[in-house]
Formats: C-alpha cells, structure tokens, sequence
C-alpha cells in the first residue's frame, strides 16, 4: 500500500507554532494523510499512538551547529539536556543521539538559506528532505537542491510540510510504499528509500508571518508584538506581489 506521510510537523508546544496536536490531526486527516510526525522544536512531545485515524511518529527538530536536524520514530525521547549541555550541538552528536533513540535523522530545508553548498552537514543522516513547502521563501530552487544532492550521497529523500498552522499541514508529505500502516513498516520503507516527496502547495508567506506573530505573543512584549504585526502585513504584501513559485 502507499500512505501519505507528513514528516514535518510544529504543533503549539513549539514557540512558533499555533495550533493544538489534536487541530493539527484533524487537519491531517482532512487533507487524506495516513500519519504525521510531530518535530516540535529541540523537545519531544508525548503523543498518543493515533488521533482522528491519523498514525502520530515520535519526533522532534533539533537545531544543530549544522542546521536543522529532524529525528523521526523515536523509541525514547532525546536527552535534551546532555545534547545541548554546551549549546546548539554538532550535527554528528544529534545524529548520534537520534540513532541512540531508534529513529532515522533527516537533514531538515538543508538549502532553505543562501550561500549554503551542503559541505556542513554531518555524516550519518539517513534522509534528506527534499520537500519542506517552506523551503523556497529566500531560496526559490532549494527543494531541487536538497534532492539533488540525496541523489548524489545516495540517500532517500523525504517530504513534510514544516507546518506551524493547521491551514499548512500535507502542503508537503511523503508517499511511502510499505505493507502496513504502523510505525515499523513506515520506519523501515523510509529506510529502505521506498518513498518519495510530493509538493502539494508552498506555504504562503502570510503563514510564515502568522507564526512569527505566535512566537513573538508567546515571548511577550509590546515592541516584539509590534515587530511580528509589522512583518505579517510585510507578508501579506509579498503574497500579493510574489506568490510562491512552484518547483
């Protein structure tokens, strides 16, 4: 069977995201998704094995001296602590510590930033996301780019939709080819580079906007606040002048 997966999921336990996991559920399940992983940033979040028919995966983002690190079917939670004792961590150590605790570790919009050639991130991933519908806002080609250089380290690519909102979620997600809808049979196609990403939608820059707005409430602050307020219509603007661009 093909399920579609989503890889890359914030829900409100982050400090940009908006919504609640049993919203973003729901929404997976609107959206004909099979499962998510739930990547809450630097923490692990408890889930219950499903909700609204939709698999939940043990994950989490790791933001590492090499970029952003996903970390999916988790078997136990990452030792936040010890990894970050001295700070954002090497990418190898949270690779290291991801495969401590079962799961696969996923270069994350490795080439969402420019200037970046992939020379920095570490050995050991065994996934690189080649989709992230968030990807594209300074770098129109970096989903093309993080695909290509899978092919050339010989690594599955992946696909998620980095959503912090539950309008994002499966604008980017994952078909994978595997005999069951469990978290073993999806762990080990995924492996096995039984799968590949799909773009359904780039994120609009006003999503993007609205999550800077929930981290800045979240922090406090009235000029934090006015910042975000600021930057939300700056995006309003640009969706109406550069709607995102297709791959």
């Amino acid at each position: 069977m093909t399920l579609r997966v989503d890889l890359h999921v914030h829900t409100n336990r982050s400090i940009d995201g908006r919504h609640s996991l049993e919203r973003m559920a729901a929404a997976a399940k609107q959206a004909g998704l099979d499962a998510l992983a739930i990547t809450d940033h630097d923490q692990c979040t408890p889930l219950p094995p499903e909700l609204a028919g939709v698999l939940l995966i043990p994950a989490c983002e790791i933001s590492t001296r090499s970029g952003h690190i996903t970390g999916l079917f988790l078997d136990r939670p990452i030792a936040f602590d010890a990894l970050c004792k001295d700070g954002r961590p090497t990418g190898e150590a949270a690779v290291a510590e991801i495969h401590r605790c079962g799961g696969l570790a996923v270069a994350a919009h490795p080439f969402q930033k420019p200037g970046v050639d992939g020379s920095r991130l570490p050995p050991g991933l065994d996934a690189v996301e080649g989709v992230n519908a968030r990807a594209n806002f300074k770098v129109p080609d970096a989903n093309a780019q993080a695909r290509q250089w899978a092919v050339n380290h010989g690594l599955p690519a992946v696909g998620g939709s980095d959503s912090h909102g539950c309008k994002e979620v499966g604008n980017g997600y994952t078909e994978v080819d595997c005999p069951a809808k469990t978290l073993s049979a999806l762990q080990a196609a995924i492996a096995a580079g039984r799968c590949r990403p799909v773009l359904r939608r780039h994120t609009t820059h006003r999503e993007k906007g609205l999550s800077q707005l929930a981290k800045a409430r979240k922090r406090g602050g009235v000029l934090r606040t006015g910042k975000a307020l600021a930057y939300e219509i700056l995006c309003l603007f640009r969706d109406l002048v550069h709607a995102p661009k297709e791959d």
